[in-house]
């Protein structure tokens, strides 16, 4: 098979390149290859691939990754914490500390959303957090019984505590209507 590019030497490099479940095959020799290194975007307008680390990198992550994470990154991002530079994160996947997620937010949030459909750590069980919402609710009602109370009482600074701690539980959401 000859050289999809030069079309004078036997092909000895063969690219198989997968991008929304199309794929295409490229047929190079030797020296086609070399020459294109993984700089190679401009050498093969014709078929209109990128073989640079960025995308290389992306295109594992395709399924889930937005087109924008593999712009190519023109100011070369460091973490504050450990000098991790973004491109080396590209190449091997990994942070080097935990400040590595603020310096290179920008970039991984819409990776976040399309892995995990948020970009905020939720916890490993996020589906027990109805044990919260009943325990808020079992407090509102006891606070609304005191509040009862305390106004029959003519205890009306306790009353106004309880009924400050209502309005403080009912906006953090917990599905009541806020009244006392």
């Amino acid at each position: 098979m000859m050289c999809e590019r030069c079309q004078k030497r036997e092909a000895e490099v063969h690219i198989k390149q997968i991008i929304n479940g199309e794929v295409k095959e490229y047929h190079l020799c030797r020296e086609c290859a070399e020459t294109m290194g993984l700089e190679g975007i401009d050498l093969f307008p014709h078929f209109n691939f990128d073989l640079s680390w960025e995308n290389l990198l992306g295109s594992l992550f395709e399924p889930f990754a937005a087109k924008e994470l593999r712009r190519p990154v023109r100011t070369e991002i460091k973490c504050q914490g450990c000098g991790l530079d973004y491109s080396t994160f590209q190449k091997t996947g990994k942070f080097g500390c935990p400040k590595c997620y603020e310096s290179f937010r920008d970039y991984i949030k819409p990776l976040l959303r399309k892995i995990h459909g948020a970009d905020r750590h939720r916890g490993s069980k996020p589906e027990l957090s109805y044990i919260e919402k009943d325990a808020t609710g079992d407090e509102l009602e006891q606070l609304k019984k005191e509040l009862k109370e305390a106004v029959e009482k003519e205890e009306y600074e306790r009353a106004a505590k309880i009924r400050d701690r209502i309005r403080e539980l009912t906006s953090k959401g917990d599905g009541s209507d806020g009244k006392a």
